[in-house]
């Protein structure tokens, strides 16, 4: 893991408020909860989730991806498209389509334009099973904590925080700060700090 600042420089509890880092991670594992923040202007921490995208493109921070993450972005793409369909009182399935497509759009041009790396899953499946066993986490979250390790990534960039049950010393957590102390509660009723 490489050197990043953020405000507390050393917080014992690994989670970063995004709009605090003042030194960029050098490499970052994707979540999809993060991805859908950042390209989804109706989603939770959309500010903060897109300017923290758009400053790791600027600066180069390499962020990994996998086949998972591509996934669960169409679910959620369809998914966030029927319900703006739906409250906008139409009923067409064009409709739900260009508006998931388009989502889907500004990821392929996010990772064709920017320092992305795409992680093959096989390699992962057993580290996943640790972060399950250890530490509770449903599969998909397990094989994203896996990626941090495997990658040597500087942590994870998510909105979900699940992944607050994970020791910060495995897995820093890079979240807005809106979701910062909802994180630390859930580290500090694990137990988990730095020490």
């Amino acid at each position: 893991m490489s050197s990043f600042r953020c405000e507390p420089i050393d917080e014992p509890l690994g989670v970063f408020a995004i709009e605090q880092v003042s030194t960029m991670p050098t490499s970052i594992v994707l979540d999809q909860s993060f991805v859908v923040g950042a390209l989804e202007s109706s989603a939770p921490g959309h500010d903060a989730a897109a300017g923290f995208l758009e400053r790791m493109v600027h600066s180069g921070t390499t962020m990994f991806f996998n086949d998972l993450l591509e996934l669960q972005l169409q679910d959620a793409a369809f998914d966030l498209a029927q319900r703006e369909v739906h409250a906008a009182g139409m009923r067409s399935k064009d409709q739900v389509s260009i508006l998931a497509r388009a989502l889907l759009g500004r990821w392929q041009k996010l990772i064709e334009s920017s320092e992305a790396v795409y992680v093959e899953l096989p390699p992962l499946l057993e580290d996943s099973m640790y972060y399950q066993e250890r530490f509770g986490l449903p599969a998909a979250d397990s094989l994203h904590a896996a990626m941090v390790m495997a990658s040597d990534a500087d942590g994870i960039a998510t909105i979900d925080q699940a992944f607050g049950a994970v020791d910060p010393s495995l897995l820093p957590v890079f979240t807005p700060a809106q979701f910062v102390r909802g994180t630390r509660a859930r580290r500090r009723s694990y137990g988990r700090s730095v020490t």
